[in-house]
């Protein structure tokens, strides 16, 4: 399949419901243009501002999925289309499965640029590197700095203007380490909810690798890990285009 972003988007533009989920490590401002794009093409656009555990909390999951639910409205006639980024990618099977249990029709999930679901899996299990980085970064209190914080200059590649770094990084705050050690469930869905990911340059090679082996829909775009924030309408466009292909598979 070609994984170039198409402009044909025939049926994408039939009014859905968009959960944009942004990862726990950043805020809703990543997705704020596709948000704005969507709205402009007849979509309805909800986006979750979880509040951050702390290294107190046993549980990281479940209060991060309560304040994802929270922004659904009780009922919607609309099919749900549900996007999560990067250190959310894992979760969001859980979230679709929450989705599907309290009523809501979705129609499919989309991964963009993070790492593959795998059930009960330790995040830290599947990347040593980042084990080791993150272990050089915790903090007394336990706490991990804000995400930007992790990667010196490179934030400034993945966000060149001013403005978009200011608004996007202000929502980073500190981290609890141990939600790195907590096991993500990842219930297998029903085989009507379409699949997909979208990878931004190679950052999630090996994700998009193990999406095209399970036969998702998949795309990728030149571009950094924060493309969403720097282009939204190619972004906006890339994700309508893959609820498409995902309906047809």
């Amino acid at each position: 399949m070609d994984e170039s972003p198409t402009t044909g988007v025939d049926g994408a533009t039939t009014p859905r419901l968009w959960l944009l989920v942004p990862s726990f490590l950043l805020g809703p401002e990543t997705w704020r243009g596709v948000a704005e794009v969507l709205t402009m093409l007849r979509q309805e656009v909800v986006m979750p501002a979880p509040k951050p555990t702390t290294p107190r909390h046993e549980d990281h999951l479940a209060p991060w999925l309560d304040d994802v639910m929270s922004v659904m409205p009780d009922e919607t006639p609309l099919k749900v289309v549900a996007v999560g980024h990067s250190a959310s990618c894992p979760r969001m099977p859980m979230v679709v499965n929450a989705l599907i249990e309290r009523g809501y029709d979705v129609e499919t999930m989309i991964l963009v640029n993070g790492r593959f679901p795998e059930d009960e899996v330790v995040p830290t299990d599947r990347d040593f590197p980042m084990l080791d980085m993150l272990d050089n970064l915790v903090r007394p209190d336990d706490y991990l700095p804000p995400w930007h914080r992790w990667w010196g200059p490179m934030v400034e590649d993945m966000l060149p203007d001013d403005e978009a770094r200011l608004r996007v990084f202000s929502e980073a705050r500190p981290t609890p380490r141990a939600i790195f050690d907590q096991a993500i469930p990842a219930p297998k869905l029903p085989g009507e909810v379409g699949h997909a990911f979208l990878a931004m340059g190679d950052m999630y090679q090996p994700s998009h690798e193990q999406a095209r082996a399970e036969g998702w829909a998949i795309a990728r775009i030149d571009g950094e890990h924060l493309s969403m924030v720097v282009d939204p309408v190619l972004v906006a466009g890339t994700l309508m285009s893959l609820v498409c292909q995902a309906g047809n598979k």
